[in-house]
């Protein structure tokens, strides 16, 4: 078990209105059978602490409730980070190289395009929310899934990244991590 005592878990309340929304228990109580939905998805802002909550989100589920992912149903959104304005003409788009596209070949609209980064979901107004994230005509999903080269390789990982240990977590840095020399922040 990762970070929390599986007791720690069951008594966070908002772990257990969780668990209750979803109709399941964690740990090993868990039964893909009694899931609700067919689609858990992780909605986070598009920026790195979004990023980090996601990540977050994702190690609950993998270490708790497995089947979740093995089975196929749980899912990230994909919000924008910029909204492109030309007229009547609205594009939303994903990151700065997306943005720099549009904004070179223009989106069909009269005038200056105006550029919105949003800072998070919740400076999105409602229809903005609804075209981009909530609208399954229109939102994009990620779904997440597991790909073991090797039976055990994803819950090594998990653990030394998510783990109680944190000089596991700074090993796997130093071994993986691409240093920059200089930074100019």
């Amino acid at each position: 078990m990762l970070g929390a005592a599986s007791s720690k878990l069951g008594s966070n309340q908002e772990i257990a209105d969780l668990a209750q929304a979803l109709g399941v228990s964690l740990g090993s109580k868990f039964n893909i059978d009694d899931l609700r939905y067919e689609k858990v998805i992780i909605m986070t802002d598009a920026d790195v602490d979004g990023a980090h909550i996601a990540s977050l989100l994702m190690t609950f589920f993998f270490t708790q409730m497995r089947p979740l992912i093995d089975k196929g149903h749980l899912y990230l959104a994909c919000p924008p980070l910029y909204r492109l304005t030309q007229g009547a003409k609205r594009l939303y788009v994903a990151d700065d190289t997306e943005k720099a596209k549009w904004l070179a070949k223009g989106i069909g609209g009269k005038g200056k395009i105006d550029v919105q980064r949003f800072k998070g979901l919740g400076e999105m107004d409602a229809k903005d929310l609804k075209d981009t994230t909530m609208d399954p005509a229109t939102r994009r999903l990620i779904r997440v899934s597991l790909h073991d080269d090797e039976p055990g390789e994803t819950e090594d990982l998990v653990e030394r990244l998510m783990g109680k240990k944190p000089e596991m977590r700074f090993q796997f840095i130093q071994e993986n991590a691409r240093f920059v020399e200089e930074l100019d922040v």
